[in-house]
């Protein structure tokens, strides 16, 4: 049985995570970061302020904005969770000066980016490293996360 997630463990796996590009990202603290966020009760916006108070790169903050909304973008997460994330990432707006990129044209296929990441001005998404999550989102591994933080 896994030990439930608690203290700054997405605040550590966040500052990891945003130091290289996300498609190099650190495949144990991506599975800390999305597990923190699907399955954990820990407070999202004290681990963003956390996070902001540590982190002055606005790419740094750029990344960790895009993994937090990506996060809420996979099935196993609740519905509150979901909710919870999308109003800590409102710090991440009102840190960030500049308005989102948004795509102006449509890109063909084999160039085409992660719309999510572009929206977040970033020039890399997570890519094939979300694959590596697929495993942590099975109903059977939510199942047993729950028991846990319950």
């Amino acid at each position: 049985m896994t030990k439930p997630l608690d203290g700054h463990v997405l605040t550590s796996a966040l500052d990891t995570l945003v130091k290289r590009p996300l498609n190099q990202a650190d495949d144990a603290a991506l599975v800390s970061a999305a597990k923190a966020v699907w399955y954990s009760n820990s407070d999202l916006e004290g681990e963003l302020v956390a996070f902001l108070s540590c982190h002055t790169d606005e790419v740094e903050v750029r990344r960790a904005g895009y993994l937090l909304e990506r996060f809420t973008r996979f099935t196993c997460v609740s519905d509150l969770r979901v909710s919870e994330t999308l109003n800590a990432l409102e710090l991440v707006a009102h840190w960030t000066c500049g308005q989102p990129v948004t795509p102006r044209t449509v890109t063909p296929l084999r160039r085409r980016r992660d719309e999510l990441a572009v929206s977040w001005g970033l020039s890399e998404g997570l890519g094939l490293k979300a694959q590596i999550l697929m495993p942590f989102q099975t109903r059977h591994y939510e199942a047993e996360q729950r028991a846990v933080f319950s």
